[in-house]
């Protein structure tokens, strides 16, 4: 399969025959309704829309949300600093969660990883655990690998074998409390940053922009627009769709 360098070249990725490849119907399967990604099987929709936030989405109406037809909401926690290292608590988290828990959105979180050792994956995760923990969180607790561009981060110089690794301790950690953890990363760091042999027990969130994707290994969630409309939220906003309904799950 392939993927674009940031020098915008071509580069062909050889393909593990020993993962899962996804299966879903990219002809007929997937059906967008306005700004809403639908999937379907034998006519039956069998997935889920949501949108992820963070505090630069403002002040949400979570009620106008709710009525666009938003069923699940991943909103972020916090970060850890790509330069300084520090934790970062999303001012809006708490208020965010309230909110969509208030209107009957289903509720996962995300954090921005920048973990250059075990001992700090693992202090992300109990970081967000910590934030959370007086919620009703039914969808995934999430690691976000996405690399920093235009400027230089402090996991730049990880080995594939590094990043795999403290990608591990943090769903580790966030399973050994009770969630249910999961990966958000684009195809190129997917294929590209990890070892993903190594990550087999865990979701995968995929941020890959446009109206089809061409990952070719399983995958749980779909990050397909990062310019999403929605009533309730000024501005634009991410838009997902979900082939597991977690809550169920």
């Amino acid at each position: 399969t392939s993927i674009l360098n940031d020098d915008g070249k071509t580069e062909w990725v050889e393909l593990n025959d020993t993962l899962k490849r996804n299966t879903y119907d990219l002809e007929e399967g997937f059906v967008r309704d306005g700004e809403l990604m639908k999937y379907y099987e034998n006519g039956k929709s069998v997935s889920t829309v949501g949108i992820d936030v963070s505090k630069y989405q403002g002040d949400i109406d979570w009620a106008k949300v709710k009525a666009a037809g938003i069923r699940f909401a991943m909103i972020r926690v916090g970060s850890r600093g790509y330069g300084t290292g520090q934790l970062i608590l999303d001012e809006n988290c708490g208020k965010n969660i309230q909110g969509a828990l208030n209107n009957g959105i289903k509720v996962g979180v995300y954090f921005f990883s920048q973990a250059t050792s075990t001992v700090e994956a693992v202090e992300e995760a109990n970081f967000v655990v910590a934030a959370v923990m007086n919620y009703k969180i039914t969808y995934p607790v999430v690691c976000d690998i996405e690399q920093v561009k235009n400027d230089t981060a402090r996991t730049d110089q990880l080995t594939n074998d590094e990043i795999t690794q403290y990608t591990k301790d943090f769903c580790d950690t966030v399973k050994g409390y009770g969630y249910k953890p999961m990966i958000y990363a684009d195809k190129k760091c997917l294929l590209t940053r990890l070892d993903l042999t190594k990550l087999q027990d865990y979701d995968i969130w995929l941020n890959q922009s446009g109206e089809k994707q061409d990952y070719p290994y399983e995958f749980d969630m779909w990050q397909y627009s990062q310019v999403g409309v929605i009533d309730g939220i000024n501005g634009e906003t991410d838009l997902n769709i979900s082939f597991i309904n977690y809550e169920e799950k």
